[in-house]
């Protein structure tokens, strides 16, 4: 698996309108290489999406722009959090 969509509202601490947004959006996962540059720690708000996917933030904001959601990717844009997100598995499947 190189990429996940999501398919339903995933949980977390964003607006539920924002979090809404995500689903059907594909977005690839962080790679090996990604992790080696910039390991994942202390990057997570919240627990709510803990032993999930892990994405890369860029990306994932890149994603969104490409599916028209761009509320969505301003917002995920506009805050001061670290290199990744990280989405539930249950709400993901293989791209």
């Amino acid at each position: 698996m190189k990429k996940i969509k999501i398919i339903a509202v995933p949980p977390g601490f964003a607006p539920d309108k924002i979090r809404k947004q995500w689903v059907g959006v594909e977005i690839p996962l962080a790679t090996k290489k990604d992790f080696a540059e910039d390991p994942v720690s202390g990057v997570t708000v919240g627990n709510e999406n803990a032993n999930g996917y892990v994405v890369l933030r860029s990306k994932a904001i890149i994603a969104l722009y490409d599916a028209g959601r761009n509320e969505a990717a301003a917002f995920w844009e506009s805050l001061p959090l670290g290199r990744y997100l990280e989405f539930k598995k249950e709400i993901c499947e293989a791209a």
